[in-house]
C-alpha cells in the first residue's frame, strides 16, 4: 500500500530533520534550504506522481503527516504549519496535473 510514498515520507519527513538538527545546521539554510525548496518541490512532485500513478487521493496526506510528526520531534515549533503548506501544495500538483491532462486531451 504505497510503500514508496511511506519510505520518501519517512526519509524527508523524520529522518533528514533528525539530522539536521543534530548536525547543528543553521536555521536560515534549514529554512531556505530544506523546508522551502526542498520540501515544497517534493510535495509538488508527490502530488503529481499520484495522480499520474491512479494511486488513492488520500496519498496526498501521508508526506504531510509525517512530516509534521517529524517536525514535532525534532524542529521549532514554527515548521508544525508546513506541513499544511506541503499538504496545499500536494493538492495543488495533483490539481494542476489533471487539468494539464484535460486540456491536452
Amino acid at each position: 500500500m504505497g510503500w514508496r510514498y511511506w519510505a520518501v515520507g519517512l526519509v524527508m519527513g523524520m529522518i533528514v530533520p533528525a539530522v539536521l538538527s543534530w548536525l547543528g545546521i543553521s536555521p536560515v539554510w534549514r529554512f531556505a534550504g530544506l523546508l522551502v525548496i526542498v520540501n515544497g518541490g517534493l510535495a509538488v512532485a508527490l502530488g503529481r506522481r499520484i495522480y499520474r500513478r491512479t494511486q488513492p487521493g488520500w496519498w496526498l496526506v501521508i508526506w504531510p503527516l509525517v512530516y509534521l510528526l517529524g517536525s514535532y520531534l525534532f524542529l521549532p515549533q514554527y515548521t508544525w504549519s508546513f506541513a499544511v503548506v506541503y499538504l496545499c501544495l500536494a493538492y495543488l500538483g495533483y490539481g494542476l496535473t489533471e487539468t494539464k491532462q484535460a486540456i491536452e486531451s
